[in-house]
């Protein structure tokens, strides 16, 4: 019964937490567990926010990556990505690994806007490699302008900078 109502307690808390934007140590939580005898000491690991001062990592905070269109990533490498694969960081968070989920850019049209030559539209051919099977025939890059987009030689310098 007492790991019942502790259950029932963080229930209570994490949904008036998320109604109300407030702290997950909501009021009603610790008076449900002193009206049934629990110590609050007990239930205070349970009750504690996800993301307490103490996880937070030492120095200052890091500064977000910067987010990119595909366009923007070719602009940056040689031939303007020609040959060069690219990946969503999306897939990523989902599980799958960029060395078998990626595209392998074979030629870029790129927009100028105005006098500027900045290159921020476009299209884009490729062939898309997924599971590790690499389709037979080039074809358009699908949602080419979602802001994440990363060069695939990048990431993984930045995965053996954080191995280090």
């Amino acid at each position: 019964a007492p790991q019942k109502l502790m259950r029932r307690c963080l229930r209570l808390a994490r949904t008036a937490a998320t109604r109300s934007r407030q702290p997950l140590l909501s009021t009603r939580a610790p008076a449900l567990l002193a009206s049934h005898a629990l110590p609050a000491a007990a239930a205070a690991p349970l009750l504690r926010r996800r993301c307490s001062s103490a996880a937070l990592p030492d120095g200052p905070p890091q500064p977000a990556p910067t987010r990119q269109n595909l366009f923007e990533v070719a602009r940056e490498l040689p031939k303007y990505g020609v040959g060069s694969k690219v990946f969503r960081s999306g897939w990523t968070r989902n599980g799958y690994d960029p060395n078998e989920h990626h595209w392998q850019i074979t030629r870029v049209e790129l927009w100028t806007k105005g006098d500027e030559e900045q290159f921020q539209r476009g299209k884009a051919w490729g062939v898309l490699t997924w599971k590790g099977v690499t389709e037979a025939g080039e074809r358009r890059v699908r949602t080419p302008l979602k802001k994440e987009w990363v060069h695939l030689c990048d990431a993984q310098a930045g995965r053996a900078n954080s191995a280090a």
